[in-house]
């Protein structure tokens, strides 16, 4: 699987797990009671103690497993290993003839993540956070958001493998989730945990926001201060984007005046780059392949509504000519 074979991403999870051994019996036993601990960590924390069936002098409080997420979650790469040097195992049955170490091993049980949630609104511009607790000596974990399209295929997110999201206006109609693959401290993988965003609904837009979009629609032309790069110098000069019912124009206010006129076709695409980086910015491909960058001049109009009004204005003209009517992609 696309997952499976990024070991060497950056990863965002640890944990530490407590361990007693049964006497009578080469079977190891765990029973888990969850409690709530006060812990510098973001959301409700957790430790785990033995269960109360097992004799009073045999208890021993497990050490709290780690809740990881985006602000807390420790990388491994930068010096978990030298910060926990005596990194406590699961005890080894004890031998008997006939058994191995390696087979003792492989009955441990393997990494795992429990109480895996998405906590943020499930809107453009918005901001989400994946966490969860680290369980059965999970130390690192690979993520992946993926959307689930119409017709059924799911697509990775290119870029998005970090415990947070940024939802853009590419997450609007689509099911977005987060896929988590735990590993422990000896490659091993445990099995893919995997949340919905918005309870399972398809992502939507904020109530302003497709108010906004709606009115802009019954009147049919809107425009829009932005920016576009000068060429071969790192710096951005004002421009106008306007947009209609047929077609739309990019025209800059100093020297270079209208930089394109054209009626919306199939081949138009409005895409949108991944990156809190570029956060704000998006692009206008034209029929003849030509790429336009853009971003908003203020903070006071979102990037993602801008490309949602251009990508709803190029549906609806296209549909036309097709002598279908086309609506809100977003109920």
């Amino acid at each position: 699987m696309f997952l499976l074979k990024r070991l060497n991403r950056r990863t965002f999870c640890s944990t530490v797990l407590g361990q007693k051994k049964k006497r009578d019996s080469d079977a190891l036993q765990f029973g888990f009671v969850a409690q709530k601990s006060s812990l510098p960590l973001e959301g409700p924390s957790r430790r785990y103690v033995l269960d109360d069936s097992v004799g009073a002098e045999d208890q021993h409080v497990r050490e709290p497993s780690a809740q990881w997420g985006s602000g807390d979650s420790p990388n491994l790469e930068s010096g978990l290993e030298e910060a926990n040097p005596s990194y406590p195992y699961l005890p080894t049955v004890p031998e008997e003839p006939g058994s191995s170490f390696s087979e003792a091993a492989e009955d441990d049980p393997l990494p795992g993540i429990e109480g895996l949630r998405i906590t943020g609104e499930p809107f453009p511009g918005r901001d989400l956070q994946a966490s969860g607790f680290s369980i059965n000596g999970t130390t690192s974990c690979n993520f992946e958001w993926v959307r689930h399209l119409d017709d059924g295929s799911v697509k990775f997110i290119e870029g998005a493998r970090q415990p947070t999201y940024l939802v853009t206006a590419d997450d609007v109609d689509n099911l977005l989730a987060i896929e988590v693959q735990p590993l422990d401290d000896r490659k091993r993988k445990g099995d893919i945990v995997k949340v919905y965003a918005n309870d399972q609904a398809k992502i939507t837009c904020d109530p302003q926001t497709k108010e906004l979009i709606k009115k802009t629609l019954e009147v049919g032309h809107v425009s829009y201060q932005v920016q576009l790069p000068v060429r071969f110098l790192d710096m951005w000069e004002p421009a106008v984007l306007a947009i209609k019912r047929e077609g739309y124009s990019i025209k800059c206010n100093g020297q270079r005046g209208v930089v394109l006129t054209e009626k919306f076709q199939k081949a138009t695409a409005i895409n949108i780059p991944y990156g809190y980086e570029r956060q704000t910015e998006f692009s206008i491909v034209s029929a003849d392949g030509d790429e336009y960058n853009l971003q908003p001049a203020d903070n006071n109009t979102s990037r993602d509504t801008i490309v949602l009004v251009l990508r709803l204005f190029r549906s609806m003209a296209v549909e036309k000519r097709r002598g279908r009517k086309k609506g809100l992609f977003f109920k």
